[in-house]
């Protein structure tokens, strides 16, 4: 059997200025770069690496 690793945090794609971050604890989320409020209805939720690359 292969086990999977799950490398990949729940995040939001910013309507606004199209930056992705995580999303720590509940939603909404502040956009770290432009200050816009995500929700699940205003931004994109998507998974995203953590790897760093």
């Amino acid at each position: 059997m292969t086990e999977f690793i799950d490398n990949a945090e729940d995040s939001f794609k910013c309507a606004r200025c199209g930056n992705t971050f995580p999303i720590y604890g509940n939603s909404p989320a502040r956009c770290p770069i432009c200050g816009f409020q995500c929700t699940a209805e205003t931004c994109s939720p998507v998974d995203a690496s953590d790897e760093g690359y």
